[in-house]
């Protein structure tokens, strides 16, 4: 069976499915309804369904019927973001406060047309396919969750493989890179202690804020200064709280951000010369600071050989002329990465741009964007077909 003649022929149901995802979307954590959609939009597939060990999310095997072969991973998020959705589409979000703006719906809706793609061909191809739908992308936990509960192991993945929605890419195109994809994310909390006292005599205090003041300043001076101009980074001071009157010097003064980084070794180097720098500028005045670091999501660091083998496979799944490479990662963060650190894999780009409505180009997690349905059937032929190529032709193949 042709392979691109099944996804068209499913395509307008699967616009359906994305748009019944689209008018009910829930939160991190909260992902019941969206679960259940699934497992019954899969119901008559030869799909194994395991404990993911979460209370929402999906786990399943699928193994095909041309003898045994590696395990593959495909992994989909689930989840929406808190926000008011503003697009006025016909089929916009109906829970107020809740809207796809991440395009998780079209990251579901691609891995349950691949799941029904694949099982209708399962003659067709090898080994074992190990379906995930992810609970939890966008607020800490769904990965490290669903690792703890075993989606690791029995059979343990020989890759893992994800997409996401890029409005900045044309719909229709997929993008790729070896190497770094999106960076690391940390967030920090900066805690800088004086003495305070009153407005009109600063001579008898010693003052938090702008103490703050040069600490956020010099924090900038590691990207530029500390840094190879060739390894990004990014530190963004997004908060910063203190005083309580006009008339009075803070005793405290706290301020938090994120930091971004792609290399393991600039991750650490960053955050060791923060806390240099917090305690010596707080120092230099008679202050003290203290810093601190949480969250610490990696890296997605794409495995070079197996971008090999989805190039392959896109050149006959969506043609030549629809493969954009990419030039640079994304300093966003993505909890794949979790899973690319136990197991090589990679992430790639699926386009939802295009010049007609301006709308499709604004950035992710906005309450206006809007995702150019014409890349579903693109998400599923890529995913798909690299599943075909993967596990059929394996990891030495030649690009033609």
């Amino acid at each position: 069976m042709n392979l691109n003649e099944m996804i068209e022929g499913m395509t307008e149901e699967m616009v359906e499915v994305r748009r019944q995802i689209h008018r009910h979307p829930e939160l991190s954590h909260e992902e019941s309804k969206t679960t259940e959609f699934v497992r019954v939009l899969l119901s008559g597939t030869s799909m194994e369904w395991r404990d993911p060990g979460t209370p929402t999310g999906l786990v399943g095997l699928m193994h095909g019927g041309a003898g045994d072969g590696p395990v593959l991973m495909l992994r989909a998020d689930l989840d929406a973001l808190p926000l008011n959705e503003e697009t006025g589409l016909p089929f916009a979000s109906e829970q107020t406060g809740v809207m796809h703006a991440c395009g998780h719906d079209i990251h579901t809706t691609v891995l349950v047309g691949t799941a029904l793609a694949l099982d209708r061909i399962r003659d067709e191809w090898r080994g074992t396919v190990k379906f995930v739908f992810q609970p939890s992308e966008e607020k800490e936990g769904g990965a490290p969750e669903l690792i703890d509960g075993g989606v690791l192991e029995d059979p343990k993945p020989d890759h893992a493989v994800c997409l996401h929605t890029w409005p900045i890419t044309d719909a229709g195109k997929i993008g790729i890179r070896p190497g770094p994809m999106t960076a690391a994310n940390d967030s920090f909390v900066v805690t800088v202690t004086g003495t305070g006292g009153h407005g009109a005599h600063p001579e008898t205090a010693i003052d938090p804020i702008p103490v703050s003041e040069d600490i956020i300043d010099s924090f900038q001076r590691i990207i530029s200064r500390n840094l190879s101009p060739f390894d990004p980074a990014v530190i963004t001071a997004g908060q910063i709280h203190g005083g309580t009157a006009d008339n009075v010097i803070a005793k405290e003064v706290m301020f938090s951000g994120t930091i971004r980084t792609l290399a393991p070794n600039t991750r650490d180097y960053v955050k060791k010369r923060m806390e240099e720098i917090a305690f010596h500028t707080a120092a230099a005045s008679g202050a003290e600071a203290n810093v601190t670091f949480s969250g610490g999501t990696p890296p997605v660091i794409n495995d070079g050989p197996l971008v090999h083998v989805l190039e392959r496979s896109l050149i006959k799944s969506v043609g030549r002329e629809n493969i954009d490479h990419l030039e640079v990662p994304s300093m966003g963060s993505e909890d794949f990465a979790y899973y690319l650190e136990q197991v090589p894999g990679l992430l790639f780009r699926l386009g939802t741009g295009n010049d007609e409505d301006s709308r499709t180009r604004v950035g992710l997690h906005s309450p206006e964007i809007v995702f150019d349905e014409r890349s579903i059937p693109t998400g599923i032929a890529a995913m798909s077909g690299f599943a075909l190529e993967y596990l059929n032709e394996g990891m030495d193949g030649r690009l033609s």
